[in-house]
């Protein structure tokens, strides 16, 4: 194989692997993420995309329309938002609001 060859295949590879990356991957990554959001439950933490970690309160899903989801963020601060302000979910206890509820919830108080 003359090096001519050899670059040119190169390139193709890199050109098909590219293409994977920019076109094909986000949209198993979208799809991952569409199955998170669909799967929200009431007391699961999350990120919002403002970088805010609360809890949720309440989910509504209307027959049209964005999914609607009830955020607390501890101290009385609940707040309404659509299902694209959440980022991602994150592990139980990562709040402050739920840390504070299971160091009470542990002392018997």
């Amino acid at each position: 194989m003359s090096i001519r060859a050899e670059i040119e295949l190169l390139a193709t590879v890199a050109i098909a692997l590219a293409v994977y990356w920019y076109l094909i991957r986000p949209r198993f990554e979208k799809r991952g993420r569409k199955h998170d959001m669909q799967n929200l439950q009431v007391g699961d933490e999350v990120l919002t995309t403002s970088g805010f970690l609360g809890t949720v309160k309440d989910v509504y899903i209307p027959d049209s329309g964005p999914v609607q989801i009830v955020i607390d963020f501890g101290n009385g601060v609940v707040v309404s938002a659509l299902s694209t302000a959440i980022a991602q979910r994150v592990a139980a206890g990562q709040t402050i609001y739920s840390r504070g509820l299971s160091q009470t919830e542990g002392n018997g108080s």
